[in-house]
């Protein structure tokens, strides 16, 4: 039976690190929509943040898997594999957010 600690703390880790890049992502994008209309602003941002939500959750699940996996099945070391984890989830998280920017723009009607 795995441990549950590691996996909790690649979770823990990768959720908390994503929520920072979620807020910097927040004040870019408040920076870039400077000089649209208030709606439109509002609105891409909205589904900026709804996208950067449904991905910090997945990454959240996709980190806790990987790392009771490679315990369980690879036996690495528990340190090591909360370490990868959490660097493959700030990859993904990051790329998701960069996504969830330049998507929203367009969606939310601004050209």
């Amino acid at each position: 039976m795995p441990s549950k600690i590691p996996a909790i703390i690649s979770v823990i880790l990768t959720i908390v690190i994503l929520l920072i890049v979620a807020l910097l992502s927040v004040f870019t994008q408040m920076i870039a929509l400077n000089g649209v209309s208030e709606s439109q602003g509002m609105t891409a941002m909205g589904i900026s943040l709804a996208c950067q939500g449904v991905g910090l959750i997945l990454v959240g699940i996709f980190a806790g898997w990987i790392t009771n996996l490679l315990i369980t099945k690879y036996n690495w070391n528990k340190v090591l594999s909360v370490i990868v984890p959490v660097i493959l989830g700030i990859l993904f998280g990051g790329t998701i957010s960069f996504l969830s920017t330049i998507i929203s723009i367009p969606l939310a009607g601004i050209r």
